[in-house]
C-alpha cells in the first residue's frame, strides 16, 4: 500500500497525536489532506496553519466521493456519522492502528512499545539514527523540536514508530525489530489482568526474530528469549547496562557497558531513573543496527526532552513550570522523584488530573501512594476520555483521605479542584517564588501550564 496511490485523504479525529502525524506524512507527500475533530487544540491550530482544512463538527456532509481514503482515531465511536458515510460510499476505511500496520509493511519498521517511556525512547532513537545519517521516518506520540512536531519525514527505508499497547494496537504492526521499555498493569478496561497483558506482548514479540527488552522488569524478563538483546541497571546478566549513575547540575550521567565492556559515559539533560532505562532501550536499538557509540553519545547529550515529557514550559512569578504526561501511578511517583533529584532545593507543587475513570478506580491503591515527595498537591477532577465509556464512576476527591495517609501529605497541603478553572485558581493562590510546579496528566491539564506562562 503506497501512500502515493491516494489523492484525497480524510482523517476523523485529526487532533490526536498519532492521527495528526499520519496527516502530516500524507501532506508532505503532496496528497490532499482534510479532517475533523470535536474540539480545537494546539495540534489542530498547527495543522490549519499548514493549510489543512479541519471541521470541528463531524457531519455526513464532510465526506464526499472525491475522498479515496478515510482514517479514523480509535476514539471515534462506530456510530460516527463521517465513518458511516465513508463506508456507505465504499471509501477504504482504516483505524489509525490499522493503517499504521499497513504502513509498517512498506518500511523496515522499528517498533517501540511498553507501558511507559515509548515517546521518549522513540524520540531518542530517531535522533540517534539522524546523527548516524540513516535518515529515518519517525512517528512519535509527542512533539520533538527538531522534527516536524510529531513526525520526521526521512528518505531511507527505516520507520521508527511508537507502538501503542492500548487494546492490543501494537499487534497491527509488522516490525522488523521491537524494543520494549517495561510492562505493568494498565488499560484494565481492555486487558483482564497482567497475565492477559503478557499474553498480548508475547504475541507481539513473536512477530520478530529478535527483541530488545528491559530485563530489570520481571514481566518482560519472563518473556525474554535466548536471542533477545537485554538491557538494565540492576541485573548483571543484561547485555547493555548502566552503571555509576550520578546527578550534577540538572544533568545525569552513567557509564554504559555492553557485554561487560565500558563503552563510555552518557550524559542526559532529562531526569529520572526511568529515563536512564529509556536511554538504554535506544542504545540497544542503535547497537543492533551497528551505530557507533560516539553517535549515540552526541544525540543523547543534545536531547533535552519532548512535549509534555518533563517539559520546562517557562517561569511564572519566579516559579518553574513543568508539564508532564504522567497518568499512571508509577509514572506519577517516578516524575516527582525525578523532580526532587534534579531540583533538591525547590518546593514541589503538584497539580494532577487523573486520566479515565477505569484507570483511576482499578489502580486506586497505587495512586494513593504515588504522591510521596510532593510538598503540596492539587487533585483535579478525573478527565473523561472520549471513546472510552466507563460504567464505573469515581471522583478524584474520594482519593484525598487515603493520599494524606499513604503519601504522607499534610491535610492543609492537599486540595481538590472540581475542574481546571478551580485548579488554576488554587495554583495562583499557592505558588511561591522558587517553587517547582509539576503539572501532570494525559488530559487537558497541560492547558494550565501554557496559560500560566502566557499570563506572566
Amino acid at each position: 500500500m503506497k501512500l502515493t496511490k491516494y489523492k484525497n485523504v480524510y482523517f476523523a479525529g485529526i487532533g490526536g497525536i498519532g492521527v495528526s502525524a499520519l496527516a502530516r506524512l500524507f501532506f508532505h507527500r503532496g496528497i490532499k489532506v482534510s479532517g475533523s475533530d470535536i474540539v480545537g487544540s494546539s495540534i489542530i491550530k498547527d495543522l490549519e496553519e499548514m493549510g489543512i482544512k479541519i471541521n470541528l463538527q463531524q457531519e455526513e456532509k464532510n465526506i464526499t466521493p472525491e475522498i479515496d481514503l478515510f482514517i479514523y482515531s480509535p476514539a471515534c465511536s462506530f456510530d460516527n456519522k463521517e465513518m458511516i458515510k465513508a463506508q456507505a460510499l465504499k471509501i477504504p476505511t482504516f483505524s489509525y492502528p490499522q493503517f499504521l500496520g499497513e504502513l509498517s509493511k512498506q518500511y523496515h519498521t522499528i517498533a517501540i512499545s511498553g507501558t511507559h517511556g515509548k515517546s521518549t525512547t522513540t524520540a531518542m532513537t530517531g535522533l540517534i539514527f539522524v546523527e548516524a545519517n540513516l535518515d529515518p521516518t519517525v512517528i512519535v506520540g509527542s512533539q520533538v523540536d527538531t522534527f516536524d512536531h510529531n513526525l520526521k519525514v526521512g528518505q531511507s527505508d527505516y520507520l521508527i514508530v511508537e507502538a501503542c499497547e492500548y487494546r492490543g494496537h501494537m499487534l497491527e504492526l509488522s516490525p522488523k525489530f521491537i524494543a520494549l521499555t517495561n510492562l505493568e498493569l494498565d488499560h484494565l478496561d481492555y486487558y483482564k489482568d497482567i497475565v492477559d497483558i503478557k499474553e498480548h506482548f508475547s504475541r507481539f514479540i513473536e512477530k520478530t526474530k529478535i527483541v530488545a527488552l528491559n530485563i530489570d522488569n520481571d514481566h518482560l524478563a519472563s518473556l525474554a528469549r535466548r536471542v533477545d538483546i537485554t538491557f538494565g541497571i540492576n541485573n548483571q546478566l543484561a547485555l547493555i547496562q548502566a552503571r555509576n549513575i550520578t546527578i550534577q547540575n540538572n544533568q545525569q550521567f552513567f557509564d554504559c557497558y555492553i557485554a561487560g565492556d565500558l563503552q563510555g559515559t552518557v550524559s542526559l539533560q532529562i531526569p529520572g531513573l526511568f529515563n536512564v532505562y529509556n536511554t538504554l532501550a535506544s542504545i540497544a536499538i542503535a547497537h543492533y543496527y551497528n551505530i557507533g557509540f560516539d553517535k549515540m553519545q552526541n544525540a543523547l547529550a543534545a536531547y533535552h526532552g519532548c512535549w509534555r515529557r518533563f517539559e520546562i514550559v517557562g517561569n511564572f512569578k519566579k516559579a518553574l513550570i513543568i508539564s508532564d504526561y504522567a497518568h499512571h501511578p508509577t509514572a506519577v511517583q517516578a516524575t516527582i522523584k525525578a523532580a526532587r533529584e534534579f531540583y533538591p532545593d525547590k518546593r514541589i507543587v503538584v497539580a494532577f488530573q487523573p486520566h479515565q475513570q477505569n484507570r483511576t478506580k482499578t489502580l486506586r491503591q497505587q495512586f494513593i501512594s504515588s504522591f510521596q515527595g510532593a510538598d503540596l498537591v492539587i487533585l483535579s477532577e478525573v478527565y473523561e476520555v472520549d471513546g472510552r465509556n466507563d460504567e464505573q464512576t469515581i471522583s478524584a476527591q474520594e482519593l484525598i483521605p487515603d493520599i494524606i495517609r499513604k503519601s504522607k501529605i499534610d491535610q492543609q497541603n492537599i486540595f481538590y479542584a472540581a475542574d481546571l478553572i478551580e485548579t488554576k485558581v488554587l495554583l495562583l493562590q499557592n505558588i511561591k517564588p522558587n517553587d517547582l510546579v509539576l503539572i501532570m496528566g494525559a488530559g487537558n491539564i497541560d492547558n494550565i501550564a501554557r496559560s500560566l506562562i502566557k499570563d506572566e
